[in-house]
């Protein structure tokens, strides 16, 4: 091929394939949108959502099931499944520089993932209530590093976080749509990513004329 047919391909190329501009229009038309899951969600009057949560004593999964209407919400299920000792072990490993291995950061993401996804069947199963009817999963994972204070970078500092337990193995395992990962966006706009609980806190205790405080016992205690 000479050089003038080889341009001459390469122009028609250009012209047939555009993939910002197909992307664009993709994401841009209603019928992408209206068919996403999340916006036919939010379109919902009622969703019933499973809630998923691990804290840095690392002692097992919590798990909620609960349907929710505007800012009403009501309790269907709840259930603590304790980690194996081994997986603990591990956890708490992992939460400690000296013996922390990238290995066995990447290895118990996902098999914190598979855990949350085994207990979000379990509880269903035991509450009577069929998988099919959870719309959503909201997943914290289980923190191994938070640093609010951040680090410096340059002139910068940069706050992070980081949780394991894989959402994309909870949403495959339970063909439920997944959300995870919560705090990181907070500390990308330069919070600290925590505490999480104040609005579920104002839903549940809030009063008219009364003024309430809620201590939440983490790892540290958090008051709304």
């Amino acid at each position: 091929m000479c050089k003038g047919q080889s341009r001459d391909v390469a122009s028609r190329r250009q012209r047939t394939y555009n993939p910002p501009r197909a992307i664009r229009r993709h994401y841009e038309s209603k019928r992408s949108l209206v068919s996403h899951p999340l916006a036919q969600l939010a379109a919902k009057h009622r969703v019933r959502v499973a809630g998923l949560m691990s804290g840095t004593s690392a002692d097992g999964v919590d798990v909620a099931v609960v349907d929710v209407r505007g800012r009403a919400v009501d309790l269907l299920g709840f259930r603590v499944y304790p980690y194996p000792p081994a997986v603990r072990k591990a956890v708490l490993d992992l939460c400690r520089p000296e013996s922390a291995r990238l290995e066995d950061i990447c290895h118990y993401n996902h098999v914190l993932g598979e855990l949350f996804a085994e207990a979000v069947v379990a509880l269903c199963r035991e509450e009577g209530l069929p998988l099919r009817s959870i719309d959503l999963i909201g997943s914290h994972g289980q923190t191994i590093c938070h640093l609010p204070q951040g680090r410096r970078y340059g002139r910068r500092t940069i706050r992070s976080t980081l949780q394991i337990g894989e959402p994309a193995v909870i949403a495959h395992r339970t063909g439920i749509t997944t959300v995870a990962d919560f705090r990181p966006r907070d500390m990308a706009a330069g919070g600290q990513g925590a505490p999480l609980v104040p609005y579920a806190d104002y839903l549940l205790f809030r009063h008219n004329r009364l003024s309430r405080i809620v201590q939440n016992i983490g790892g540290i205690a958090n008051l709304t």
